[in-house]
C-alpha cells in the first residue's frame, strides 16, 4: 500500500530534479491542510460554537457577523487553495501550486490579523510555516518577500495606541513598542535568514554537483570520442602496412609488365612494319605508358606510408606537388577532374615532407567528399606576401557561414560516422601554424570551396641546381 502511494506522489511531469523531489513532500502537506482546516472548523464550530461567539467573535474589531464571515470565508479560501495546489502539481506546475497556496496564506492571514487584531488572533505558527515553506520551495526572493508581507500584516493588525499624551515622548516610545509585535517580527527575521542560509548552502552545493555532473559527462564522451579516434588510427595503421605491402607487390607485377612491353624495341623500324603488327607495337608501347603510371602511384604510396618521425627539411614545393599528383589522383573518383597549375620556378619551403604530403591528400579527400556528383578540383601554387600560397579549390556543394567558422575544430565533421573523423582538417590546421603560416578558407552554400595553406618560403639549400625544365601541369 505505501508502496503505491509512494509511486504516485512520485509520478508527477515535473522536470526541474529538486522540484522534482519536493513535490512529495509539498502534495503531502496540501492533502493535510485541505483536510485539516475543515475538520478543525467543524469540530470547533460543533462543540465549541457559543464559546467562540461569546469570546471571539463578539470581540473582533469588525463586529460579530463580519468576523465569522473573514473566518469562515479565509478557511474555505485556504482549503480551496490547498487542493487546486494539488491538482497543479499533479499537473507538473509545481512553482504556481507553491505560488499560489502561499499567496492564498498570507492574504487569509492579512484578513484574519486585520478583523480580529494581532492580540486575539493565534495565527504565528501558521506564517512561521509560509514562510519556512515559501523559501525552502521557491528560493531566497521568495523567502524575503513573504517575510516582508508578514511584517507588514503584523504592523496593520496591532492595535491603535493609547497613550494619553502623544506629546510626552517616553509614554508615546513605551505604548509604540508595546503595541508592535517585536518578538514576532524578530523571531521571524531570524527563521528567515536561517532558512536563507540553508537555502543558499543548498542550491550553491547543487550547482557545484551539476557542474561536476555535466563535466564528468562531457569527460566521458571526450573519452569516448578519443578511444573510437584511437581505434580508427589503429585500423588506418593495419590498413596503411596492408597498403603499403600491396604497392610493394604491385609494384613488382608492373615491373614485370614494363618488362614484357619494352620487348617491342625488338621489332623493325616502323616504316616497315605491316598493320597488325604495327597495332601490336602501339598496344604494347599503351601498356609501357600504364605500367609506368602505376609504378609512379606504388613508389609513391610507399613513400608516402614510411616516413613516421617528424623532421623538418627544405624541400621544394612545387616538386612535391608535382610527385604527388598520381596519389592525388587516385584519390579522387574518375567523374572528378583534377587540374594542378604551378610556377615554372622551385619555391623552398621549411616543412616536414610527409606531413605536407598529408596535408594535400587531406584537402583533396575533402574535396572529394565536397563533390559527391562529380566536379573539377584545382591545386594552384602561386607566389602572395613573400611566401607561396598553396590552394585546393573545388567545385562542390560548399559550406555555410556557421559550419565554416568550426571546420579546424577537432572532431567536428559534417560527414556520417563512417565516413569522417573530423581531425583532417585540424590536422593541417596545425602543421601549417606550427610551421609559421596560415590557412584560410573561402566558401559559399551551392558554389564551392576554396582552402588556401600559405607558407613562408626559405633560401635554396647551398649547391643546389635550379632545373632548367619548366613544370606546368594541366
Amino acid at each position: 500500500m505505501m508502496s503505491r502511494v509512494r509511486r504516485w506522489l512520485d509520478d508527477t511531469p515535473i522536470d526541474d530534479p529538486v522540484d522534482r523531489r519536493n513535490a512529495v513532500f509539498m502534495q503531502l502537506l496540501l492533502i493535510f491542510e485541505g483536510l485539516r482546516i475543515p475538520a478543525t472548523k467543524l469540530y470547533l464550530f460543533g462543540l465549541h460554537g457559543g464559546y467562540l461567539q461569546a469570546q471571539f467573535f463578539s470581540k473582533a474589531r469588525v463586529g460579530a457577523s463580519a468576523a465569522l464571515a473573514v473566518d469562515i470565508g479565509t478557511d474555505l479560501a485556504m482549503t480551496v487553495s490547498a487542493w487546486f495546489g494539488l491538482w497543479l502539481i499533479r499537473a507538473g506546475r509545481f512553482p504556481l501550486a507553491v505560488a499560489q497556496f502561499v499567496g492564498t496564506m498570507l492574504a487569509s492571514g492579512a484578513m484574519a490579523y486585520a478583523a480580529f487584531g494581532y492580540r486575539a488572533t493565534d495565527g504565528n505558527l501558521t506564517l512561521i510555516m509560509i514562510l519556512a515553506l515559501s523559501g525552502l520551495m521557491l528560493g531566497r526572493k521568495a523567502l524575503w518577500t513573504t517575510y516582508a508581507a508578514e511584517a507588514l500584516i503584523l504592523a496593520v493588525s496591532v492595535a491603535p495606541l493609547t497613550a494619553a499624551d502623544p506629546g510626552h515622548a517616553r509614554g508615546f516610545l513605551s505604548a509604540f513598542y508595546d503595541a508592535l509585535p517585536m518578538r514576532a517580527l524578530t523571531s521571524y527575521l531570524l527563521i528567515a535568514l536561517i532558512v536563507d542560509r540553508a537555502i543558499d548552502a543548498l542550491r550553491q552545493s547543487l550547482g557545484e554537483s551539476e557542474r561536476q555532473r555535466r563535466q564528468l559527462a562531457l569527460e566521458i564522451a571526450e573519452r569516448e570520442r578519443t578511444r573510437e579516434q584511437l581505434l580508427h588510427a589503429q585500423k588506418m595503421d593495419a590498413v596503411g602496412k596492408l597498403a603499403s605491402g600491396v604497392a610493394h607487390d604491385v609494384n613488382n607485377v608492373f615491373d614485370i609488365i614494363l618488362g614484357f612491353s619494352t620487348e617491342r624495341d625488338r621489332l623493325p623500324e616502323a616504316e616497315r612494319l605491316d598493320g597488325d603488327v604495327r597495332a601490336v607495337a602501339d598496344a604494347l608501347e599503351g601498356i609501357e605508358l600504364a605500367a609506368r603510371r602505376g609504378t609512379a602511384v606504388c613508389r609513391k604510396l610507399l613513400s608516402f606510408s614510411r616516413r613516421d618521425v617528424a623532421s623538418a627539411e627544405v624541400f621544394d614545393v612545387v616538386s612535391a606537388v608535382r610527385e604527388l599528383r598520381p596519389l592525388a589522383r587516385q584519390s579522387l573518383p574518375a567523374h572528378c577532374q583534377l587540374h594542378l597549375a604551378l610556377p615554372h620556378e622551385p619555391r623552398w619551403i621549411l616543412f616536414d615532407r610527409s606531413q605536407f604530403e598529408l596535408a594535400i591528400i587531406n584537402l583533396v579527400t575533402n574535396a572529394r567528399d565536397a563533390m559527391p556528383d562529380g566536379g573539377r578540383c584545382d591545386i594552384v601554387l602561386e607566389d602572395r606576401d613573400g611566401g607561396v600560397a598553396l590552394t585546393v579549390r573545388d567545385t562542390g556543394i560548399g559550406m555555410a557561414e556557421s559550419v565554416r567558422a568550426r571546420i579546424f575544430d577537432p572532431f567536428f565533421t559534417t560527414k556520417p560516422a563512417d565516413r569522417g573523423t573530423g581531425l583532417g582538417l585540424s590536422v593541417v590546421h596545425d602543421l601549417v601554424v606550427r610551421a609559421g603560416g596560415r590557412t584560410t578558407v573561402e566558401s559559399e552554400p551551392g558554389r564551392g570551396t576554396a582552402i588556401r595553406v600559405s607558407l613562408p618560403c626559405v633560401d635554396a639549400p647551398e649547391g643546389t641546381i635550379v632545373p632548367a625544365d619548366q613544370v606546368v601541369s594541366t
